[in-house]
């Protein structure tokens, strides 16, 4: 029987809301305390959340949606980019100023509070960076529950001149793409297609020439074709 107590990366990603391999990327880095038996990490609960106070980070129950409940249209990663938008030309010297112009330029639901998701993308950046490589960077606010979002948004944002976004491999970014999903479960799927198109050289080829929106979401649509056959 599994100890309550004792949590696993997944589990550690779920609570956080995050991707498992920014919590990996946290353990390599020290940022987060952890054990290590058997060739495996592992996680104290009690350890986890009070490191999780020390930070000010929200750790909520995880609140997925059943399979069966949720409508398969919300897993289509060009549904939500579509939704979200594809901006070019975004202005801003730093992280900051960016992701400012990024949300302004968003046009969210009435009930949405644009502080409060702008305030989460900043704190959840002084955590660690986002930036993937390549020139990409994957903002996604840390209480992805909190967004009182029916329906994901994954807007796309080619910036005006590249900026240093504290990237895995030091590149500076050139493109960003939000991450704002109704529950965890969603998030996650969306951001396994995300990755799946990113690993796609056509794709990327069309992300560094900015070419125009029906381009990329056509190309979107063919890998997401793919990715469902795979």
């Amino acid at each position: 029987m599994k100890d309550e107590n004792i949590l696993t990366a997944k589990e550690v990603s779920q609570l956080l809301h995050i991707p498992l391999v920014t919590v990996q990327r946290w353990v390599h880095q020290g940022k987060i305390p952890c054990k290590f038996k058997d060739n495996e990490y592992f996680f104290k609960k009690a350890e986890l959340f009070e490191w999780a106070k020390a930070h000010n980070i929200h750790i909520s129950p995880q609140e997925t949606v059943p399979a069966e409940e949720e409508n398969q249209e919300t897993h289509i990663l060009g549904n939500g980019i579509r939704r979200g938008g594809i901006f070019y030309k975004l202005t801003g010297d730093d992280i900051y100023t960016v992701m400012e112009n990024a949300v302004d330029s968003m046009d969210f639901p009435g009930n949405v509070d644009r502080e409060s998701i702008l305030n989460e993308l900043i704190n959840r950046e002084e955590i660690a960076s986002t930036g993937i490589g390549k020139g990409v960077a994957i903002p996604h606010p840390r209480a992805a529950l909190d967004m009182q979002l029916e329906k994901p948004m994954i807007p796309i944002f080619f910036l005006e001149k590249e900026i240093d976004f504290n990237s895995v491999d030091k590149q500076p970014v050139f493109v960003l793409f939000f991450m704002l999903s109704p529950n965890v479960n969603i998030h996650l799927k969306l951001l396994s297609r995300l990755s799946f198109c990113l690993r796609d050289d056509v794709f990327m080829t069309l992300l560094r020439e900015k070419q125009p929106e029906e381009k990329i979401l056509e190309r979107i649509k063919e890998i997401e074709r793919d990715f469902q056959q795979s």
